[in-house]
């Protein structure tokens, strides 16, 4: 389970009434911010995760089906920046689920309209590129509220640390996706 946080532009695009308060998600990425970007006709999606801040672009079209279509092309994206199949599938199996809310953290919306101005840039001077390609770009880019690091190199850490976690523990790594340790 997962939320799919969209920006009051993107929920009145798609004509949707926010869930209530969501449960915690079950992922390792958690929940995903977006919103709409355009760049002269062409008119796209941009989903963050909340924990990473990876990227996302999925075409504006349908949507009805934008989170399904959000989610097939995550995984393709995991893959080209090193994550183990083992491990896609299985945040694959752990967003089968979802709802659409609306924004809450301030901090990783900040992120996704700065995030937002580079991939307009992007589509503006670079149009050739495919949607996998400006994702790809878009995770290479240093930011400050990861202490400068890239969203890339910071999806992997977060994977390898789900990972070690299990090994220490002896639990199967989908254990910590759906047993998280409780804050005081």
């Amino acid at each position: 389970m997962f939320a799919f946080r969209c920006t009051q532009k993107l929920l009145t695009r798609l004509n949707a009434v926010p869930a209530p308060e969501p449960a915690p998600p079950d992922s390792v990425l958690g929940d995903w911010y977006a919103n709409i970007v355009r760049a002269g006709r062409t008119q796209v999606v941009l989903a963050i995760s909340e924990r990473t801040l990876l990227s996302v672009v999925v075409p504006a079209k349908e949507g009805r089906t934008l989170v399904r279509r959000f989610s097939e092309a995550l995984e393709p994206l995991l893959l080209s920046i090193g994550v183990p199949a083992e491990d896609v599938v299985a945040e694959r199996n752990a967003m089968q689920q979802s709802a659409i809310a609306k924004t809450a953290n301030r901090r990783v919306l900040g992120s996704l309209n700065d995030l937002a101005f580079q991939l307009e840039v992007g589509l503006t001077h670079q149009p050739e590129r495919t949607l996998l390609a400006q994702s790809l770009w878009l995770a290479q880019t240093p930011m400050k509220v990861i202490e400068y690091g890239s969203p890339d190199a910071a999806t992997v850490a977060a994977f390898a640390a789900r990972r070690a976690l299990s090994k220490a523990s002896g639990a199967p790594p989908d254990y910590w996706l759906s047993h998280r340790p409780v804050n005081p």
